[in-house]
């Protein structure tokens, strides 16, 4: 009796074992479904849509892995910080250049190298200087998502009345096409009065503000290129959105009160959104320095919380968001550039007109100072507008006051 009971409990097992096994292969079981979350700012319905839609087409290839977007509206860092505080943050989330190393020196970032090791994936694809914020004592936290650069916008009906005929390749040209340009209630250039836009002058002289790991705050062919920049205000040649009774530089430039701006991409959706004809102003890199080219590249990671409980299915996300998948909606949509090397080059075959943004991606500094960025932005916006407005023209004196002041 007990040999045949032992035989009808073995049979029981095995046709059970079979059964579940066939269930499995169907996708009958439903004990592997996640759901991941992915902390998102605020932005317009183009932008969502991308996200959306790259979410759609990880989930065919993860159909067990579910994707809820978390949206944080008004100020992410401090909601972000207070969601770490509760443990109840994102998987994954966007992760600003600026803030990164705060973030990371925290220790509340995975950091993604083991992850990109064991599922191949390679800093190489992407633009380097995209990933310089996010890395930090040799270790990769973050890949980047997307990015822009800038560029100079220029009016080509103003440009034909004033007998030029391309856009200006050297600060001189920059200058005097400016005052060639400034007639009446128009002025030659609009930009704002802040790092942000003025920096590149710094490195187009050969001189740099961030050395990788700290700021440089007086280093001389920075200086002389940034003077360079703020006496073309100086002289009336280059005004703010401000002082043109603009919104920002896009309306001035949009409203013909400008002929040049020096902007990022982001320029393109809101000039078609002001119905401002594609044809009727043109996109060129930055004019070159004495010691070349330069600009800044703006850019936003996808990092991953160090307390998610789904790590391996976090990073698969994040390896498509950013890899060749998911920049594809990127590229399709034309928002910003992608990211990935490989995707830049189908953005620019599919906007021509918009090569010069991926030109720069090249030589571009991105818009980053350490630990202390925030400080340092604030060092050198200030003394910007003690030159210009204050018209304190020792710029040396005026970054040396203000650092004493800022960076505490």
């Amino acid at each position: 009796m007990k040999k045949f009971l032992t035989i009808l409990l073995t049979l029981i097992f095995l046709l059970s074992l079979i059964a579940g096994m066939g269930a499995a292969q169907k996708g009958v079981f439903a004990t592997s479904k996640i759901t991941l979350k992915l902390g998102a700012w605020a932005s317009s319905p183009a932008e969502k849509k991308i996200v959306q839609n790259q979410i759609a087409a990880f989930k065919k290839l993860y159909p067990n892995v579910d994707v809820k977007i978390t949206e944080i509206v008004g100020d992410y860092n401090q909601k972000m910080q207070l969601l770490m505080a509760s443990k109840t943050e994102p998987d994954i989330f966007y992760m600003d250049s600026m803030p990164a190393w705060q973030y990371i020196a925290k220790g509340v970032l995975e950091p993604l190298d083991s992850w990109m090791k064991k599922y191949n994936v390679k800093t190489i694809g992407y633009e380097s200087s995209l990933l310089q914020p996010f890395i930090y004592k040799g270790k990769v936290y973050g890949l980047p998502k997307d990015y822009n650069t800038l560029v100079l916008f220029y009016n080509k009906e103003m440009f034909k009345q004033a007998g030029l005929t391309r856009p200006p390749r050297t600060w001189q040209e920059l200058k005097d096409y400016a005052k060639k340009l400034t007639t009446g209630k128009v002025v030659g250039l609009t930009m704002n009065l802040e790092l942000a836009r003025i920096q590149p002058f710094a490195y187009q002289n050969g001189g740099k503000v961030f050395d990788g790991t700290k700021p440089v705050f007086t280093d001389p062919k920075a200086l002389e290129g940034l003077k360079f920049a703020l006496d073309l205000f100086k002289e009336g040649i280059c005004k703010t959105p401000k002082d043109l009774g603009a919104g920002w530089v896009g309306d001035a430039f949009a409203d013909k009160k400008a002929a040049m701006t020096i902007e990022g991409g982001w320029m393109i959706p809101f000039l078609n959104d002001r119905k401002i004809p594609k044809d009727s102003y043109g996109i060129a890199e930055l004019p070159a320095g004495p010691a070349g080219k330069s600009t800044m590249a703006f850019t936003v990671a996808y990092v991953m919380s160090k307390n998610s409980k789904h790590k391996p299915e976090a990073f698969k996300l994040i390896r498509f968001l950013t890899g060749e998948g998911g920049q594809k909606y990127v590229v399709e949509a034309g928002l910003a550039l992608p990211s990935l090397k490989s995707a830049g080059v189908n953005f620019a075959k599919t906007y021509p007109e918009r090569k010069a943004l991926v030109d720069g991606a090249k030589y571009a500094q991105v818009y980053f100072y350490g630990l202390d960025g925030t400080k340092v932005v604030d060092v050198f916006n200030k003394a910007f507008e003690d030159y210009v407005i204050g018209k304190k023209y020792d710029l040396k004196k005026n970054i040396e006051e203000r650092v004493k002041q800022i960076m505490k």
